[in-house]
């Protein structure tokens, strides 16, 4: 393993969410990684009808519980409310870097 003891989350927007199903070998992330799914503009409601969390709906963890989710065996995952940015994960990372 490059990172031993290193717990990972993998985390996304609710708009990527949507098409995640196109992405190759989107299974086998969803079986490797927990994962949250965080709230985006226009995306709250169709997260839910998405083939993603239809598929693993049975892996779906309650939002108060997301603390814990680095710890959990894959498949797992959450959905994250809370403030929502129209900021791509891009921008986002750049207005961080300062």
């Amino acid at each position: 393993a490059r990172n031993p003891g290193v717990d990972f989350v993998w985390i996304m927007g609710a708009d990527s969410l949507r098409d995640f199903h196109r992405w190759q070998r989107w299974r086998r992330i969803v079986m490797t990684f927990p994962i949250a799914v965080v709230d985006r503009p226009g995306a709250t409601l169709s997260f839910l009808s998405s083939v993603v969390a239809k598929t693993f709906d049975y892996a779906r963890v309650d939002e108060g519980d997301a603390p814990r989710l680095a710890r959990m065996d894959a498949p797992a995952w959450t959905f994250i409310h809370g403030p929502r940015s129209s900021l791509s994960s891009s921008a986002i990372r750049k207005v961080a870097k300062g």
